[in-house]
């Protein structure tokens, strides 16, 4: 299965260092809803909240949106991310496709690499070289050329494999129907269930996995505790070299919060807006990317400044009313780590987030225009 891992491995890595800079900085179209119909003889990458291809390109595609709907036919390599993907485009060459949903419903020249939080492959979706599929709920009723490896919470076979299939998960399902002219492996505390009806050629070979529990949470503990040194660390930075700036930004979000939270909301909202306008300019590529760069920088310092204003709050709780630099850097480190676990809880997380980032955001920016405008 270590194929399977590294084909999912790749795949995110592919979604975030490929499709999503990409489809933004080289997109024929971006907005915030996309539609494309024609015919297009080049590569076409396209990026928006909502995406509609329902085209023929001859040329790759690359997109990445928040609802991708593709139709047509595409006669090179298709890479999408989005929050759902549904294909229903003929693609002649590979695939590769990650979101929480993935539907697949059409035939696919070559391989198919797909991983998400629920993913589908239709008994349209017609496979002509592998499949490599991994997620939370997977259910396979197509037809696939090769050997199909699959690694999820659930997995549902119902269509047609002409070579091996290699299943991990707690939970495997052959339903009546499916078809495997190859061997059988599956993995997981317990052996696949396999209605009648289903019809397997080769052997059928199980391999008992405990899932480790404790090790897997205590893998997740350390990941987390290194994010979390991580973004202490790069606080700390931040502060011990603005700390002017950033204690009188912290200021300004404890006098006036609800004009940096407008603050902040005008500059999370308006930037990604002159962002787009830029890219659409030939002259203005350069300008946006750095505009680009700038604004990814203002949303980890503004949501610092916001941990700096929460852990200054928290010392003067506790008396410290006027703080050393080392009372600060405590008071920072605390409120980071307050921040990270308030955030898992559900809305109420959410919505501190938000604020934390909105207000820290719009501060900064203040402050950073009131010593602008002194000098």
């Amino acid at each position: 299965m270590s194929n399977l891992i590294r084909a999912s491995r790749n795949t995110l890595l592919t979604v975030f260092i490929i499709i999503l800079p990409a489809s933004i900085l080289f997109a024929n179209d971006v907005g915030e809803r996309v539609i494309k119909h024609g015919t297009f003889d080049d590569d076409l990458y396209l990026a928006g909240g909502e995406v509609e291809l329902q085209a023929t390109v001859n040329g790759d595609v690359t997109v990445a949106g928040g609802q991708i709907d593709l139709d047509g036919e595409i006669k090179g390599d298709l890479m999408a991310a989005g929050g759902k993907v549904v294909l229903r485009s003929l693609v002649s060459d590979d695939v590769r496709l990650a979101g929480g949903e993935v539907d697949i419903q059409a035939p696919v020249g070559d391989d198919v690499i797909a991983t998400g939080g629920r993913v589908r492959l239709d008994r349209k979706a017609k496979v002509g070289g592998r499949a490599l599929i991994s997620g939370g709920d997977i259910r396979i009723g197509s037809n696939i050329a090769q050997e199909l490896r699959a690694a999820g919470g659930r997995i549902v076979l119902t269509g047609q494999v002409q070579g091996d299939v290699y299943l991990r998960s707690g939970q495997i399902e052959i339903g009546p129907g499916a078809v495997i002219n190859g061997d059988l492996y599956t993995y997981g505390p317990r052996a696949a269930d396999i209605a009648e009806g289903a019809n397997i050629v080769g052997e059928i070979k199980h391999t008992e996995v405990k899932v480790p529990v404790a090790k897997i949470v205590g893998r997740l503990i350390g990941v987390a505790l290194v994010l979390l040194i991580g973004l202490m660390l790069a606080a700390v930075v931040f502060y011990l070299i603005f700390p002017n700036v950033s204690q009188r930004a912290s200021q300004s979000l404890r006098n006036e919060p609800w004009p940096c939270l407008g603050y902040g909301l005008a500059v999370f909202a308006g930037t990604p807006i002159i962002i787009i306008i830029l890219l659409s300019i030939a002259v203005g590529t350069w300008l946006a990317l750095l505009l680009l760069a700038a604004y990814l920088m203002m949303l980890l310092l503004g949501y610092f400044t916001g941990a700096l204003f929460i852990g200054e709050t928290g010392l003067r709780l506790i008396g410290k009313t006027d703080p050393t630099k080392t009372w600060r850097v405590i008071g920072l480190c605390v409120a980071l780590a307050l921040l990270v676990i308030i955030n898992a809880i559900p809305i109420i997380g959410s919505l501190i987030f938000w604020l934390v980032l909105l207000g820290g955001m719009g501060a900064l920016k203040r402050q950073l225009y009131l010593a602008y405008k002194q000098d």
